[in-house]
């Protein structure tokens, strides 16, 4: 099968053939329809400093952001049939260890795989997945929209952390992810949104979604933007996306007291805690990440919410091309609203 694959432990990756998967007992083999480019993704072909210490093996296949079909099972799979659509969770669970046996598989300490980091994943024509990460997706879903329901599980996820319902939330960066952040804080109760990007038609994109303020960070204070919209009182909830050291500052500047900071982008290079740690203890702050979505919560109110109408996930479908047309992909990955999505 042709796939794209990271091969050496340096900037790049190759379209090229490999092998294609079998299903062992408890998997499922998935033809992929459609597969989405994410900022992690782009991180493993530019080789950061982050993804050079995690030691990859080597070649693998990235991805992990899909929407498939069954085509093939192993003998023990019973709760899935040929021809079922489906994605996928991300973080492979035992199912035994402590996190798993208590409702955080998608952190399990045995670290059983990640798609496309430590196992094969999306960026082909096939992908092997164990049953018990596979997600049932409707058949009437097109492709391209059910690859973006791993990231909008992972924006559902990190509002989740904090009690949205009649709060204020400040979304930092409009990526995808900041995107369905600003609309999903919206369906979750949020009294008002405010959103950050440095990018216009970023913002432009964010009030469409129903953000109420939106903010150019090269143009604007955002901690004044912030105290002036929110009665001098601060938001209650901040979702982070960018892993930009200043950007996390004024996050923390901009909450109010007792507010939840979410982690949800990376952060390339050490975080210096030094400049805001006394805010986090005199204003009793609390500073959490996720990492991935809960199995199964995240992806069943995912679900629900898709279900009923009051999202529509083609607006997060940025750009359309083919596979093998990934460098393209990756120039236009950073402008692009909403993902770029892939066909193999």
């Amino acid at each position: 099968m042709k796939a794209l694959v990271k091969n050496k432990p340096e900037p790049g990756a190759i379209y090229q053939e490999m092998p294609s998967p079998v299903p062992g007992d408890t998997d499922l083999l998935v033809k992929i329809k459609a597969t989405a480019l994410c900022k992690s993704d782009v991180d493993v072909v530019e080789w950061t400093t982050l993804v050079a210490s995690s030691d990859l093996p080597l070649p693998l296949i990235m991805g992990h952001e899909f929407l498939g079909e069954v085509i093939d099972k192993g003998k023990l799979v019973k709760n899935f049939k040929i021809g079922d659509h489906v994605t996928g969770e991300t973080h492979i669970p035992c199912g035994y260890c402590y996190p798993c046996r208590n409702g955080h598989s998608h952190i399990c300490s045995n670290n059983m795989g990640v798609l496309g980091r430590n196992v094969h994943g999306s960026f082909a024509e096939y992908i092997r997945i164990p049953e018990v990460a596979a997600i049932k997706v409707d058949k009437g879903l097109p492709p391209a929209q059910g690859s973006l329901l791993e990231p909008l599980a992972t924006a559902l996820h990190a509002l989740t952390k904090s009690n949205i319902s009649g709060e204020t939330v400040l979304v930092l960066g409009c990526g995808a992810i900041g995107l369905m952040a600003v609309e999903l804080a919206k369906i979750l109760g949020a009294t008002k949104v405010f959103a950050v990007d440095i990018f216009q038609n970023k913002l432009d994109a964010a009030l469409k979604f129903g953000a109420d303020v939106v903010i150019n960070g090269r143009e604007h204070d955002l901690v004044e933007v912030v105290a002036s919209g929110t009665h001098g009182i601060g938001v209650g909830t901040v979702i982070e996306t960018t892993g930009n050291q200043q950007v996390i500052n004024n996050a923390v500047n901009a909450l109010r007291v007792a507010g939840t900071l979410v982690f949800v982008g990376m952060i390339d290079y050490p975080l210096t805690f030094n400049e805001f740690m006394h805010k986090v203890v005199y204003r009793e702050l609390i500073l959490t990440g996720i990492f991935g979505r809960r199995l199964y919560a995240t992806w069943d109110l995912a679900q629900r919410i898709l279900e009923s109408g009051r999202l529509d996930l083609s607006h997060y479908v940025g750009a359309e091309i083919k596979l093998n047309e990934y460098e393209k992909g990756l120039e236009i990955f950073p402008t692009t609203l909403g993902r770029v999505v892939m066909y193999p």
